[in-house]
């Protein structure tokens, strides 16, 4: 089953309009991914533009993937990549705890997928699927967390903790390493998972990942790369030194243009705001500062730049220096670090979601600022799983996917007719009419006698309604209470499949179904997963 995005909730115009309209949008973005024309010439000019960095490229993944791939064979991919005709598919996320909820492995599947779909369709090229870690991010509010179902399908929030005493994080992820406190994610998560018998190769492949040293970044990867399994792809490390100093030229024309990134940036979104919502906001420079493990940004003041959140600021002339002896020091925000990633690596093709296609808009006018091409933008599969157990609660009381998204009541209301032929609210609307109708009969005839009464008659018609109303809940509770099975049952058809009243892909953790299908629920997303879809696909599993 498949379902149009403009049927789901939370869909953006914009994003709509891209998959469904794009002549509409196409001013904010480079290529059209639908138009196989327009992609074999950006496919040409990307590998011819990027030979003379190929080399360098190359031995930077080579090295960054021996400590960090844990697929069988990625090597073979270092191969293709090396050949003058190979052109990357990339996704990438934040690197959460335990890879974050579900739509981060729907990404990285379709990845894998888009580069195979493409190869067939374009001979004359190769394509690497690579996932961006974004280790140089700092949000950990995003990272530190995953949410599972209980056994009452209740919405659980599993976190890692951890502080430096600050009330905001500054740590970039990548130095954020685990300790011991490690111990306890894997506590709840093993109490909140039924046992099974996948359950203890689930728990040994994300405790050799996720354990006391390992940061965010380096956890994150393992843990991916090894439920991959046989399905590679290549990793990149953006917070890598050695990435940073093959970043020299981004960041040295930020500083040397402000305000013109920021100015591209309004632009643009400007023109968007005419019709849609815009994302993201830009800065005056951005770009990141990081010192002793903390990530600040930078502020143009008296001919320097003032780093956020300190009395200290860097002048030109030393900024200068920073970038030729230690550009790790800084870090591109979400405006620039798309063009650091195209910059890096010769995209053929970015695998996205709605709201990163809808950032993505604002930033034409960037790319070109930096020479860079933005690459065409393949919206990532989108599922929800369906469970035999859940469809069997659908089949029962006729309900149908896209109830789940309503409101429980209204969902509730269905379930119960289809269960009894109770209809409560529609009865006592009936006795509610009724009651007017008598009154309306009678009032003349009241009115004739005593014109005072009327008051009276209106009191007393407000008065029985409001006990009739009083009689309708109680009625309610009772029948509520008769039928409890059909509500609990109800409630965790939803909860299911709109977790928190957002799509399930958006919420729960992938583990959640690992663990009860093990490898085969790995199997069936890369064989009903498309590579990019307009639709949202629901897996029965």
């Amino acid at each position: 089953m498949d379902i149009p995005f403009n049927q789901l909730p939370d869909q953006s115009q914009l994003y709509t309009d891209y998959l469904y309209d794009f002549d509409k949008v196409s001013k904010y973005y480079n290529v059209d991914y639908s138009n196989d024309d327009a992609l074999r010439n950006h496919f040409a000019k990307v590998a011819a533009d990027f030979s003379p960095k190929r080399q360098r490229l190359v031995e930077l993944l080579r090295e960054q993937n021996s400590r960090l791939n844990k697929s069988d064979g990625y090597e073979n991919l270092m191969e293709l990549l090396s050949q003058d005709n190979a052109l990357c598919i990339v996704t990438g996320q934040q690197v959460g705890l335990f890879c974050g909820p579900l739509y981060t492995l729907l990404k990285t599947v379709s990845a894998i997928k888009l580069a195979a779909e493409l190869k067939t369709r374009f001979p004359d090229f190769e394509f690497v699927p690579v996932f961006w870690l974004e280790s140089d991010d700092h949000d950990l509010d995003e990272s530190n967390h995953i949410h599972l179902l209980n056994a009452a399908s209740d919405v659980v929030r599993v976190e890692s903790i951890f502080t430096d005493g600050d009330d905001e994080n500054l740590h970039p992820l990548s130095e954020i390493k685990f300790d011991s406190s490690i111990e306890m994610v894997f506590q709840q998560v093993d109490a909140l998972l039924p046992a099974t018998e996948f359950k203890p190769g689930l728990m040994k492949t994300l405790m050799d990942a996720y354990k006391e040293g390992e940061t965010y970044a380096t956890a994150f990867a393992g843990a991916l790369t090894g439920f991959l399994g046989k399905n590679r792809i290549l990793l990149i490390d953006p917070y890598d030194p050695r990435s940073k100093g093959l970043l020299k030229p981004i960041f040295e024309k930020e500083f040397q243009t402000y305000p013109r990134t920021s100015e591209e940036v309004i632009k643009q979104s400007a023109s968007l705001e005419e019709v849609y919502h815009v994302q993201v906001k830009p800065r005056v420079v951005n770009l990141f500062y990081i010192e002793d493990g903390l990530r600040r940004g930078l502020e143009p003041i008296g001919g320097g730049f003032s780093i956020r959140g300190t009395k200290r600021r860097l002048m030109p002339e030393q900024v200068r220096t920073i970038i030729g002896t230690r550009p790790q020091a800084f870090s591109p925000n979400v405006v620039l670090r798309p063009v650091c990633q195209d910059f890096l690596l010769p995209t053929g093709g970015y695998v996205a979601g709605p709201g990163e296609i809808a950032y993505f808009a604002q930033l034409k006018g960037v790319y070109q600022h930096f020479g860079v091409e933005m690459p065409p933008l393949f919206p990532r599969g989108s599922a929800t799983f369906l469970e035999r157990r859940i469809s069997r609660v659908m089949d029962k009381y006729r309900l149908e996917v896209t109830d789940a998204f309503n409101d429980f009541e209204v969902v509730m209301k269905k379930a119960l007719a289809a269960a009894s032929p109770e209809n409560i609210p529609e009865e006592f609307e009936r006795v509610s009419d009724d009651i007017r109708t008598a009154f309306d009969r009678i009032q003349p005839l009241i009115e004739r006698v005593d014109p005072t009464l009327k008051a009276t008659v209106d009191q007393t018609i407000s008065r029985m309604i409001h006990q009739l109303e009083h009689l309708q809940e109680k009625t309610t509770a009772a029948y509520h209470r008769k039928n409890e099975q059909v509500l609990q049952q109800t409630r965790k058809f939803q909860q299911s499949i709109f977790p928190n009243k957002e799509l399930q892909e958006r919420v729960l953790n992938f583990t959640y179904f690992y663990n009860k299908y093990g490898e085969s629920f790995m199997e069936l997303l890369f064989r009903e997963l498309p590579a990019y879809s307009d639709q949202h696909k629901v897996i029965e599993i």
